[in-house]
C-alpha cells in the first residue's frame, strides 16, 4: 500500500483511511478534525491539501503526497491559491457569520490552478451559531471539487447539523515516552535541554500533555520559561485553594493569570488537567497524570482534601472556562471564580 501523509507522526489508521479515501476519489467533501492545540491538526490539513493536489499523486513508490511537486512545495510553503485558510482574529473570541459568508463566496467560484480548493477553517469551535448556519448553507450542497476541512479543538461546540454533514476525525496524543522519542529527533533544542537541564525538558513533556507540536514549541527557552512560571502559578492557586485560604489569597493567586484571552484559558486548562491529576490519583490504584510527574506527587499535594471537595472546584473552573470561550468579560469571570472557590 503506499505511504500516506509521511508528515504526520502517529494516527496511523486515520492516515491510512484517509489516503485510501483520496486515492479513490471518495473523499468526504468536510472534514471535522477534533483535537487539543498541538495535536497535529494543522499539519493534517497542510497534509491532505497537498495530498489532493500533488502531481504525483497517481506514481507508484511515492509517498502521499510526495513534498517534492510544485504543488507540495507551494502548499507547505502557504503560497498556493487554492488552498485558503480562516481563523478567529487574536483580538475577538469569535468567529463571526461575515466571515463565513465571504469565505462560502469564495468557495463559488472557479479554482485558480489546480484540481480541489480546500477550505480550512481554524478555531472552528469559535464560530457563532450564526457563522455555523451560514457554513450549513455550503455543507448541504457542497461545490464540486471543493474540500472543506474544520479544526477544533472541542466538538461539542460545533452544532450537531454541521457534525452530521462532515467526517469527524480525531488526533491522537503520544505516550510519554513516544513523545521523547519523537521530540529527540525532531527538536535540536530540546536535545540540548536533555543535556544541560533535563528537568526543564521533563516539564515540558508533562506540559505538552501527548501533544508533540506543543511540545516542540515549549522547547524554545523564552516559551520554556513562560511554561515553567506558568506552572508554578498553578501550583500556587492549588495550594490556596486546597489549604481554604481566604477570598483575598485565592484572588490574588488568581490574578496572576494571563489577562489574555487565549493564554488565560491556556493557564485554565492547566490547572483543570491538575486537580483532574489528584482526583484520578486519589480515587484509582493506577492512573496516567498529564501535569504531575506521577500519580505520587499528585497525592502530595493535598493528602487530606476529600474528592468531593475537588470535584467541586473542578467544576468551578470548567465553567469559568466556558465563561470565558463565550466571551464573557475576563475581570468578571475571574472575580466570580474566586469568590465561589472561597465557599468550597
Amino acid at each position: 500500500m503506499k505511504s500516506c501523509f509521511p508528515g504526520v507522526l502517529g494516527n496511523k489508521k486515520t492516515r491510512e483511511r484517509i489516503g485510501s479515501a483520496i486515492l479513490a476519489g471518495t473523499l468526504p467533501h468536510a472534514l471535522l478534525v477534533i483535537g487539543p492545540d498541538g495535536s497535529g491538526k494543522s499539519t493534517l490539513a497542510r497534509e491532505i491539501a497537498a495530498a489532493l493536489n500533488c502531481e504525483r499523486r497517481e506514481s507508484d513508490g511515492v509517498p502521499l503526497p510526495c513534498g517534492e511537486c510544485n504543488c507540495c512545495k507551494r502548499i507547505y510553503a502557504s503560497n498556493f491559491p487554492d488552498v485558503k485558510t480562516l481563523s478567529r482574529p487574536k483580538d475577538r473570541a469569535t468567529i463571526g457569520v461575515e466571515a463565513i459568508k465571504d469565505f462560502r463566496e469564495d468557495m463559488l467560484l472557479s479554482s485558480t490552478e489546480s484540481e480541489y480548493k480546500i477550505y480550512v477553517i481554524d478555531d472552528a469551535e469559535c464560530m457563532t451559531t450564526e457563522a455555523q448556519n451560514a457554513l450549513l448553507k455550503v455543507l448541504e450542497e457542497p461545490p464540486s471539487r471543493v474540500i472543506i476541512i474544520m479544526l477544533s479543538r472541542e466538538g461539542d461546540k460545533i452544532l450537531t447539523t454541521i457534525k452530521s454533514r462532515a467526517q469527524q476525525i480525531y488526533t491522537e496524543r503520544f505516550a510519554k515516552e513516544e513523545l521523547r522519542e519523537h521530540l529527540m529527533k525532531l527538536s535540536p533544542d530540546a536535545r540540548l535541554l536533555s543535556v544541560t537541564d533535563p528537568k526543564r525538558l521533563d516539564d515540558v513533556i508533562m506540559s505538552a500533555d501527548g501533544r508533540l507540536g506543543r511540545a516542540i514549541t515549549l522547547t524554545d527557552s523564552r516559551l520554556a520559561e513562560e511554561n515553567e512560571a506558568q506552572r508554578k502559578e498553578v501550583c500556587e492557586i492549588i495550594r490556596c485553594i486546597t489549604d481554604k485560604h481566604g477570598y483575598a489569597e485565592i484572588q490574588t493567586a488568581l490574578s496572576h493569570l494571563s489577562s489574555k484571552r487565549g493564554e488565560l484559558m491556556e493557564g485554565l486548562e492547566m490547572l483543570i488537567g491538575a486537580l483532574r491529576d489528584i482526583i484520578a490519583a486519589k480515587s484509582y490504584d493506577a492512573c496516567t497524570t498529564v501535569f504531575y510527574s506521577s500519580a505520587a506527587e499528585a497525592l502530595a499535594v493535598c493528602p487530606t482534601v476529600s474528592v468531593k471537595r475537588l470535584m467541586a472546584v473542578y467544576d468551578e473552573l470548567m465553567a469559568a472556562h466556558e465563561r470565558i470561550s463565550k466571551n464573557a468579560g475576563i475581570s468578571n469571570v475571574i472575580a466570580t471564580l474566586g469568590a465561589r472557590l472561597k465557599f468550597i
